[in-house]
């Protein structure tokens, strides 16, 4: 079992973007060397002077020291900015390797309630890409060259050696201090922020009904509580942080008079030269360095750790399958096997033991009471929702079956609430493809959007979403039966394709739909109207998730309006209704 998690964990997508990076973080390694020895001319060069030039009051000494020290200061500089361009381009090569599966994991995480995060996802994505980029990266590839620079100060004198360990000791254990009091208040001020984060954006995508019912003060009250619960905390995690790194400071700058106090003291005595006295002191400031700049970072380091095992377990709990083998493509030939199916959040299954069988060119509309199950097997059907049990096949094969992504360019979906990209309406037409403008216009058409389009300010080209102009419902509800209709898909899923339409778009969608019954495309429809019930070749009537009828479309209504399925009152209404006309017309 522990074999079989390691290799798990090896599969990450997480860890496979890591460990495309580890040749950038060994190259930063090696480059890490190379810069701590050239910080060694300095203290060369204040021992030389100290020692020789000062005794010797030989300037051409001193000018041949300052040239060395300078090339060697040049190719420092040269190297911490080899080191900085090398962990950029791993955090660029880090965020290559994790975008997709990042992206199609969110995507599943959606539709899971207890590992949905939003945003949070990309946030912490973005927080280790610039842990990797950063200084983070850097400063943990010159702390194992601390114990160096401590040896090398034992080499000057053994008192010396001891008063630099003891500092880095100390250090240390301040840096284990601040882990240990400020990953809690971190983590916690990160959960509270994302809370307030997640409250404000839910009120501004309701901000019509927050300004139409007057809740603009509840709103602001609850999402000032949410604030101030994050700022209190990530206040006092702040200053806990911020008190521990003063100590750090203090602790490392009485290390350092210490050491000139010992060196001075063993400068009298001499049992070292001035020159050595100021060579280690500058040896243990750069011994200490590293670990007061990992004090300073830690809030960055915690947020990387929080952020790795966030996403680690993401990816656990939500792992991606291999890409399935292609398959050609599908003509339209569904069947539903006794599909059970539960919606994100839900207790109970919103669609229970349904059965269905389309072939290629026939069309269906599921009529049904709200709250039916009608969008929910809609949605399944789209590949949307997963099923809990059951199946559902297209020509053969299961949806599993399928590149989610290929499947679905065979598919039309037309959601019932329907949301449009910033972008052009070809952009949203093409579904934000590379646009065909033959493609586009043809789709337009068979949607009965070309003349309504061409009346917007720029036609195709006008620009919709943030900066753009706002649709109204009914059309954009025709431009997303126009993207549901781009590229001649074999299936068509419509829910509720009518509810925003007046007349005329009536009129243009039952053209539609007479268009796509021609081109052989297998059309499921979700319906509470009666215009659609005149296009299609079956009818199926649900009540409380699960079929009570189902058949050709006027051996049901004929049934219905015989009552000789026994409805509850409420559905039987509820279908009447819609078939009245289509009863009277047919």
């Amino acid at each position: 079992m522990a074999a079989q998690s390691n290799r798990t964990h090896s599969r990450s997508p997480l860890t496979q973007a890591l460990k495309a990076c580890y040749p950038a973080l060994g190259t930063t390694f090696v480059l890490s060397m190379f810069i701590n020895a050239a910080m060694l001319a300095s203290p060369l060069y204040s021992m030389q002077v100290y020692d020789r030039v000062l005794t010797s009051r030989n300037v051409s000494t001193l000018v041949m020291l300052t040239l060395v020290v300078g090339i060697f200061l040049v190719l420092y500089g040269v190297l911490e900015f080899t080191r900085s361009g090398v962990l950029a381009r791993a955090g660029v090569r880090f965020e290559s390797a994790l975008r997709r599966p990042l992206f199609e994991t969110m995507m599943k995480a959606e539709l899971s309630p207890q590992h949905r995060m939003g945003q949070q996802v990309i946030r912490d994505a973005e927080t280790i890409r610039e842990c990797i980029s950063g200084g983070v990266a850097a400063i943990i590839c010159d702390v194992p060259w601390t114990p160096v620079f401590v040896v090398l100060c034992f080499m000057q004198h053994v008192v010396l050696g001891t008063v630099a360990l003891v500092g880095a000791f100390v250090l240390f254990g301040l840096a284990l201090a601040t882990e240990f009091y400020t990953r809690s208040g971190v983590n916690e001020a990160g959960r509270l922020a994302n809370e307030a984060n997640r409250f404000a954006a839910s009120a501004l995508r309701n901000g019509e009904v927050v300004r139409g019912l007057g809740m603009g003060d509840v709103v602001l009250d609850r999402w000032s509580g949410a604030q101030y619960a994050h700022i209190a905390v990530h206040s006092a995690a702040t200053e806990r942080g911020a008190a521990l790194h003063a100590l750090v400071k203090f602790v490392r700058l009485t290390v350092q008079i210490s050491m000139l106090c010992a060196g001075a003291w063993l400068a009298i005595d001499k049992e070292i030269s001035p020159g050595a006295m100021m060579a280690a002191s500058i040896i243990m400031g750069r011994a200490l360095a590293p670990i007061e700049q990992i004090v300073g970072q830690w809030k960055r380091i915690v947020a990387f750790r929080t952020s790795f095992n966030r996403l680690e377990n993401l990816f656990h709990a939500l792992p991606l399958g291999e890409a399935p083998t292609a398959l050609p493509t599908p003509k339209g030939n569904i069947e539903v096997e006794n599909a059970v199916i539960w919606p994100p959040n839900a207790s109970r299954p919103a669609v229970k033991g349904v059965s269905l069988s389309l072939k290629a060119g026939e069309s269906i509309a599921i009529v049904g009471a709200s709250a039916s199950g009608k969008s929910t097997l809609a949605r399944a059907l789209a590949g949307v929702w997963p099923l809990r049990d059951g199946t559902i096949r297209i020509d053969g094969a299961e949806y599993s079956q399928w590149d989610q992504n290929v499947l679905g360019k065979h598919i039309g979906y037309l959601p019932q609430d329907i949301e449009l990209f910033s972008g052009t309406v070809a952009e949203n037409i093409a579904r934000l493809g590379t646009v065909d403008p033959k493609a586009v216009v043809a789709a337009a058409r068979a949607a009965g959007a070309h003349e309504v389009i061409l009346r917007l300010p720029n036609g195709y080209d006008t620009l919709l979403g943030e900066g753009g102009v706002a649709l109204s419902g009914g059309m954009r509800q025709r431009v997303g039966l126009a993207r549901a209709l781009y590229g001649c898909p074999r299936l068509v899923i419509l829910d509720e394709p009518n509810s925003n339409l007046d007349e005329e778009g009536e009129k243009a969608l039952g053209r539609a739909m007479a268009a796509m019954k021609a081109a052989g495309c297998t059309v499921i429809a979700v319906t509470h109207r009666n215009l659609l019930l005149a296009h299609v070749d079956k009818l199926m009537v649900m009540s409380f998730g699960q079929v009570i009828a189902q058949g050709p479309r006027d051996e049901v209504i004929a049934s219905i309006r015989g009552n000789k399925v026994a409805l509850a009152a409420t559905t039987e209404r509820s279908v009447r209704n819609v078939t009245s006309e289509a009863l009277a017309t047919g």
